[in-house]
């Protein structure tokens, strides 16, 4: 049985990426990912997957585009190059075919492995003295009884999150964060990226941040956390 036959299975969950040479440095807060989910590994070895959907609309991958794919399997996460072969639709659903075109590799990089979720968060602008503690000395150190913002987290994976609030932070904005994930959290996020204007919630904004100042062994409790969500929610799937 070849690695794709042993990792590969019908409802997996799967990430499509914007093709990275092998050996070149991708930064998990940089990565553009669309979601999707496999709908039948073929006995050719083509691989059909459901056109992802990005903001409520399809996104139209073109045939010929070369891409990234990130596979979660119950035992870690793989990687492979792929090249989209044909688009098509089927009883009013859309598909893409997809070909390997390298091996299918296990992905060391664990922070990269994401988790949808709707999960509430407390969240607020760090302030200054907060925010050189965190930058010079790498510690947390807040005061949790002034007022916090509600939030929601979309995504969250050992390297950082996403999430909706009707708050806007600008770019480089350090916020502490509150959440439970299997456990209460209190971190730090740096925040990437905000958009506004986003017609399926209107007057909030969407941010992305990386988490900073997170040791080794909570990075490692938000990973597990999603590997035992993922395989309950899989076997879920098959009951």
């Amino acid at each position: 049985m070849s690695m794709v036959d042993r990792v590969m299975k019908a409802g997996m969950r799967v990430e499509l990426s914007s093709f990275r040479r092998p050996g070149t440095e991708e930064k998990p807060e940089e990565r553009k990912a669309y979601y999707s989910q496999v709908s039948d590994v073929r006995e050719n070895g083509l691989v059909e997957v459901y056109l992802p959907i990005q903001k409520g609309k399809l996104h139209l991958l073109s045939v010929g585009n070369r891409l990234n794919m990130y596979c979660y399997a119950a035992n870690g996460m793989y990687e492979c190059p792929v090249v989209v072969k044909e688009r098509y639709k089927e009883d009013g659903t859309y598909y893409i075919l997809l070909e390997i075109t390298g091996n299918l590799i296990r992905n060391q990089r664990r922070e990269y492995y994401r988790y949808q979720c709707v999960m509430p968060m407390e969240d607020r602008k760090m302030d200054e003295g907060e925010r050189e503690w965190m930058l010079e000395q790498e510690m947390l150190v807040v005061d949790d009884l002034m007022p916090v913002n509600e939030s929601t987290i979309v995504d969250i994976s050992g390297g950082g999150l996403r999430f909706f609030s009707r708050h806007k932070y600008e770019v480089d904005d350090l916020v502490y964060c509150r959440f439970h994930f299997g456990k209460d959290y209190r971190l730090c996020a740096q925040i990437l990226e905000h958009t506004g204007n986003i017609p399926e919630y209107p007057g909030s904004y969407r941010h992305r941040a990386k988490f900073i100042g997170v040791d080794r062994r909570e990075r490692e409790e938000i990973i597990r956390q999603i590997f035992v969500l993922e395989r309950r929610n899989r076997k879920m799937g098959k009951a």
